[in-house]
């Protein structure tokens, strides 16, 4: 059997034995959705009926951040709906903000005649504003937080540390100094969380904790539907937001298997793809689904290479995790937070990496298992599973986060 699967900007050919193969995953078919009318109807019927009415008067100072992991006709769509309704409520002053990323990501709207201020977490531009009971010093930009009214942007999508991107993560790491950023993903020593857990997630409760000390959040939060378009638009208060739109993820992108497959391939995406500090993060989509001690095949064609170069040297240095726990103990990096994970996976499967990396980087850095093509890592899992392996494939691995059906 011959399936093709996401690599980069393209696709690959992936062969499975017909005895092996198990099932493969796809996000549905999306309905034909206008995401104007989205974003509007959600501004007009928003989470506990928390409107933006009773948020602003005349005279109000509205900032906008805006996730840049948002499509950017998306960003564009919703901001002049925005502008709109503030206008009509009376609001004349509106400030667009936007985070500085290193990681390959659409990022500056288009065609805006509002002028855009990008925040960088290594300046000197923040107000403390506290410490959080996990002991996170909370510092936030200063410009966002004299906004009389603060509201975000973002998409919710699954996320290696916090369980899901797109809600209080736009305030944490988002807005947030680079000292603050380093202290919540260190909490990661302390646990890391399975797929999609938001209840027993320490880095997601610090984040919601430093929000709520920021102040109110207005949240207009988007859910993708596995096509470049999108699924559900919600708004209101960015916490209850936030839960509300997990929950309808979890719906559309969480499909339900009746067993573990020996072996499971997962391509990580266009844009986490593109290289290994990002590509590795979508392992955690498929722990609910491959068995203890099994293989995991990685598709990432990690056409920028590694992505960080602290993910590489805590990987080079420490290949026990017991040793780099310790050193991030006493001496936390970002970055290292990244190899924590990668170790921790490693420890529960055998991981295979489809990609572009030389074999010295994928094999002696990381420890991974190299292959060139999909079709010989599959041969490679089956020689190390067994015959009868079963072969599961999720083709959006960045975005669906399979689980087994209890019943």
């Amino acid at each position: 059997m011959e399936l093709w699967i996401p690599y980069g900007e393209t696709e690959i050919p992936i062969r499975v034995p017909d005895d092996n193969f198990y099932k493969i995953l796809e996000p549905k078919k999306p309905a034909q959705t206008d995401t104007s009318k989205l974003i509007q109807e959600s501004l007009n019927h928003p989470v506990n009926d928390f409107q933006l009415s009773n948020s602003v008067k005349p005279g109000t100072t509205a900032g906008i951040f805006v996730d840049p992991i948002l499509p950017l006709r998306v960003q564009n769509q919703a901001i002049e709906i925005l502008k709109s309704k503030l206008g009509e409520l009376g609001v004349d002053k509106i400030r667009l903000f936007l985070r500085h990323r290193t990681s390959n990501v659409e990022s500056r709207p288009a065609q805006l005649e509002t002028p855009l201020n990008i925040f960088d977490p290594r300046d000197k531009t923040f107000t403390e504003l506290g410490k959080t009971s996990q002991g996170t010093n909370v510092q936030i930009e200063n410009e966002l937080l004299a906004c009389d009214l603060k509201m975000v942007l973002g998409m919710v999508t699954p996320h290696f540390a916090s369980g899901f991107a797109g809600g209080p993560d736009i305030v944490l790491p988002g807005s947030s100094s680079l000292e603050t950023i380093a202290k919540n993903r260190s909490l990661m020593i302390k646990g890391i969380p399975g797929p999609g857990d938001i209840k027993e997630n320490l880095v997601l409760s610090d984040e919601l904790e430093a929000c709520k000390m920021a102040g109110t959040f207005y949240s207009l939060s988007f859910i993708p539907d596995g096509s470049e378009g999108i699924d559900s638009v919600f708004s209101g208060e960015l916490e209850a937001v936030f839960r509300e739109t997990v929950a309808r993820y979890l719906q559309i992108h969480s499909p339900k298997v009746d067993r573990k497959s020996d072996v499971v391939v997962v391509a990580a995406g266009k844009i986490l793809g593109m290289d290994l500090y990002h590509g590795v993060r979508v392992l955690s989509n498929a722990f609910g689904a491959v068995k203890k001690e099994g293989t995991i095949i990685l598709v990432a064609e990690c056409s920028k290479g590694i992505g960080n170069q602290e993910f590489l040297e805590y990987s080079r240095r420490f290949s026990e995790k017991k040793d780099l726990v310790t050193e991030m103990s006493h001496r936390f990096k970002l970055g290292s937070h990244v190899s924590l994970f990668l170790q921790e996976a490693l420890e529960k499967h055998r991981i295979q990496l489809v990609s572009v990396l030389p074999d010295l980087y994928s094999r002696d850095s990381f420890k991974l298992k190299p292959s060139r093509t999909a079709s010989s890592a599959i041969q490679q899992s089956i020689r190390v599973e067994g015959k009868e392996a079963k072969i599961l494939i999720v083709t959006r691995g960045d975005l669906m986060i399979p689980i087994v059906q209890t019943s």
